[in-house]
């Protein structure tokens, strides 16, 4: 559907739960890639490449009610966890917590056009 627009778009993938090839083709759209607890999944399969996309192009979702990261999953999601999202990545892509925790907040600020005098 988006590729009947012109030009580039901006907004989330909301959830994302696609392969590398479908990651790729959502940021050339002008999209970023929603990661929430499915990246904490043995099943997921996003932990086996998200470390090729560069940090800029991702965003920390927590689906709460759904999809809690493990190892609540099953169970009710609660924005809390979203640090168990935020250790997972920074282990896949070998940084800080704190730099998963910046970089993601800088994006959701381009993103929605936010300054630190908006929040």
């Amino acid at each position: 559907m988006l590729t009947s627009f012109d030009g580039l778009h901006r907004g989330v993938f909301h959830c994302f739960t696609g392969d590398f090839s479908q990651a790729q083709r959502a940021i050339s759209l002008g999209l970023y890639l929603g990661i929430g607890g499915v990246v904490t999944f043995k099943n997921g399969q996003i932990d086996q490449w998200i470390n090729q996309i560069p940090l800029e192009h991702v965003l920390l979702e927590t689906d709460a009610p759904y999809l809690a990261p493990v190892p609540h999953r099953g169970k009710r999601n609660e924005p809390e966890f979203l640090t168990l999202v935020v250790a997972k990545l920074a282990a896949l892509y070998g940084v800080s917590e704190q730099e998963i925790g910046q970089v993601t907040s800088a994006n959701a600020k381009t993103l929605f056009n936010w300054s630190d005098e908006t929040l």
